[in-house]
């Protein structure tokens, strides 16, 4: 096999026989795979067959896409012209092409099939609203992913940088108007008006060929149109949607067929690892979780790229993050548990996190408030800390590798109640990141918040504020999140401040000068502080519960104690108090049956005896706890028993410190007079003379006291 070519820094993808990777071949482009070395992501290499006419546009339209990125678009990463050919380089799209999805498709679900439609023109929208880019074939410049059991996605993979010559006159306001008429009409008269049934299908056909057409007439000025027909076929689709897309609906991912198969990699890690299930999570498709064998820790298994498919740097990456597993010195930092070849197949397992991830929370809750945005940040800047001293040559973070660890498993029923739940509200957090190259990761599947940076220089990854502050416009819902039909931010005065902060962090980034991150956080703290969002400690009872009862385990189970992430969260906010004691009284008097109504999280009655990250200690419950009434009779008997025994045995009158009465009855029936008064017999001294004929009263022997009156006819009614 030959050895892989490399163009600048970016090397050609090789199949299994050595030739290259084509994407793409007509009369206008060669687009064929590649793997960039320093961004470690795999790309797309479009070379221009025809040669430049108009330079100056060539480079405007490049320059528009580097500067303003989204989710939905391939980012174009560099362009130019190498020996008379024009060639761009945009991120990989891990997808096929809508014109292939359709063309092995006879009929379609109705409701996939409009939400085809509906993801198509999102990621239209998406384009012509920034720049007028959209290709002359549509359908074969998107690519369809699938993200869930029942989502998919649609991304533009391919731009049209070079006019075609012809003068563009489908763009007009009515061309549009009328083909999306058409589209809707067709959809409509298949559902009968509603929702369609899950079985319902239509022509595939006739579907591809007006939704082809409607894209063609997408243009900057019908961005309303746009979005008002995406919302019409939205509402087409169920609400609720049982099993998942079937099997021959599934789009095909693109990096999979290169790759080696399942079972060969279930095979190469058998002795080590024991595979749990091949069932695929769709979002990250190139893992299978199994166990290691000897420490039966839960891992995600994945393989190692080849030499042909990417440079030596990404395998020296995973080892280097494996080793520094061992050391275990960075418990903010997702662990790499194995590194393994055989068969000549290298794999890798990482250690399965138990938390949430910030892209399951966003689908869920679709955004978060300021406040929780802050605890976010500011746990990620602890996180963060930790992988600039590790020294790991991380590029790239996506939402999916920033985790929220609860120590629930993440199919645990109380994570899901997790995802509904406001931050301040959970019983205890940690910020974990995932930072060795992943195959999801280097594929482009994912969010990416620095898509809205500009281009970091020499392809060096900077974790400045700029780049907490898109992460912090993905949380407050600013930024759409790929997959879900996001509603419009609530404009309130807190999240308008805190948006014009955003955006100054933003803007001194693409001019080069991006602030520190504690500056920005202690700028963000303040404008909390003004808007009297984060209150003092005493009146607080979620964030100074939060912070009582966070977590300072390792996130992958290991008892070691590490540094609150949470701890800049109230750093120069409110007043540093001692840990207050607890009595033993206090601790028998609270409860974990019942919750506070104000807190609203009745999964948390069970968050103090669920491991590893809750310890018994830390997870007291507030003082105003609702404490049931036996338990408080119960309490406040057996501690007056325990009092009175206390005095007892101090008087001497107790009856554990009585000796046992060793004579028979009647040997003390006949010595004991029937009228004498108690009194207590002192050694070697004689009785006080008494008053009267009253004879002196006999010791009973082995008690040392005076028998009391009455006793005799006690003894002779037994």
């Amino acid at each position: 096999m030959p050895e892989p070519s490399l163009f600048r820094h970016y090397q050609i993808v090789q199949d299994t026989e050595g030739n290259h990777v084509e994407l793409t071949r007509n009369e206008e482009q060669v687009n064929v795979m590649a793997c960039d070395t320093v961004q470690m992501e795999f790309v797309h290499c479009h070379v221009l067959l025809k040669a430049l006419t108009d330079r100056p546009t060539f480079e405007e339209k490049g320059r528009q896409l580097q500067q303003i990125g989204h989710p939905l678009l391939a980012r174009l990463t560099d362009f130019g012209e190498d020996e008379g050919n024009p060639f761009y380089i945009t991120t990989h799209v891990d997808g096929e092409t809508l014109q292939s999805y359709l063309g092995r498709q006879t009929m379609l679900p109705r409701w996939l099939a409009m939400m085809l439609a509906a993801r198509a023109l999102e990621a239209a929208e998406a384009l012509v609203s920034r720049i007028d880019l959209m290709p002359c074939n549509p359908l074969e410049s998107l690519r369809l992913l699938q993200i869930g059991p029942q989502s998919l996605l649609v991304q533009v993979a391919d731009y049209r940088l070079l006019s075609s010559g012809a003068k563009k006159v489908i763009g007009l306001k009515a061309a549009f108007e009328k083909q999306a008429k058409l589209l809707q009409s067709f959809l409509m008269e298949q559902s009968g008006g509603g929702s369609t049934l899950p079985d319902a299908t239509l022509p595939a056909a006739d579907f591809s060929e007006l939704l082809n057409a409607c894209l063609e007439a997408a243009a900057p000025e019908n961005v309303s149109a746009i979005q008002s027909l995406r919302e019409a076929l939205f509402k087409l689709v169920p609400e609720k949607l049982a099993g998942e897309i079937p099997a021959a609906q599934k789009p095909r991912a693109l990096l999979a067929q290169h790759l080696a198969s399942y079972q060969e990699v279930a095979r190469a890690v058998v002795n080590r690892i024991r595979i749990q299930s091949q069932r695929l999570d769709m979002a990250n498709p190139y893992s299978m979780r199994g166990t290691l064998t000897k420490t039966g820790r839960q891992v995600l298994v994945e393989q190692v790229l080849p030499a042909r498919l990417a440079p030596a740097v990404i395998a020296a990456a995973s080892k280097k993050a494996y080793r520094l597993d061992n050391k275990r010195d960075f418990p903010a930092l997702i662990s790499v548990a194995l590194w393994h070849e055989a068969d000549g197949l290298a794999c890798v397992a990482e250690e399965l996190a138990e938390g949430i991830t910030l892209a399951d929370l966003l689908r869920e809750r679709r955004g978060l408030n300021v406040h929780e945005t802050y605890i976010v940040l500011a746990g990620l800047d602890g996180a963060l800390s930790q992988l600039e001293n590790s020294d790991l040559q991380v590029q790239r973070l996506r939402l999916e590798d920033i985790y929220l660890l609860t120590g629930f498993p993440s199919d645990d029923a109380r994570s899901t109640r997790l995802l509904r739940t406001q931050l301040t509200d959970w019983p205890a957090f940690s910020v974990a990141l995932r930072a060795h190259p992943t195959l999801a990761a280097m594929t482009g599947r994912g969010t990416d918040p620095a898509l809205i940076l500009p281009l970091a220089k020499d392809g060096i990854r900077i974790w400045n504020a700029a780049w907490l502050a898109s992460v912090g416009r993905f949380l407050l819902a600013l930024e759409p999140m790929p997959g879900v039909l996001s509603e419009a931010p609530v404009n309130t005065r807190e999240t308008d401040s805190v948006a014009r902060l955003l955006d100054e962090e933003l803007a001194k980034a693409r001019q080069g000068a991006a602030s520190k991150r504690g500056d920005f956080l202690a700028r963000y703290a303040r404008m909390v502080q003004h808007h009297d969002l984060v209150k003092p400690a005493a009146a607080s009872e979620p964030l100074e519960s939060l912070r009582t009862k966070a977590t300072r385990t390792r996130p992958m189970g290991e008892n070691r104690e590490i540094s609150d992430p949470l701890a800049p969260l109230t750093t120069g906010l409110v007043p540093s108090t001692e840990k207050p004691s607890v009595g033993f009284a206090e601790l028998l008097f609270r409860d974990t049956s019942e919750v506070s109504p104000a807190s609203g999280a009745d999964w948390a009655k069970t968050a103090v005896d669920a491991p590893p990250t809750i310890h018994p200690h830390e997870s007291l419950l507030p003082p105003d706890e609702f404490v049931p009434f036996w338990l408080r009779a119960a309490v406040f008997i057996g501690g007056s028993m325990v009092f009175g025994g206390m005095i007892a045995h101090l008087s001497g009158d107790a009856s554990w410190l009585k000796k046992e009465v060793k004579k028979p009855a009647q040997v003390i029936e006949k010595t004991v007079p029937k009228a004498t008064p108690v009194t207590r017999a002192v050694p070697a001294i004689e009785p006080s003379p008494r008053p009267g004929p009253a004879p002196e009263a006999p010791q009973v022997p082995g008690l040392g006291l005076t028998p009391p009156s009455g006793l005799k006819s006690q003894l002779s009614g037994q």
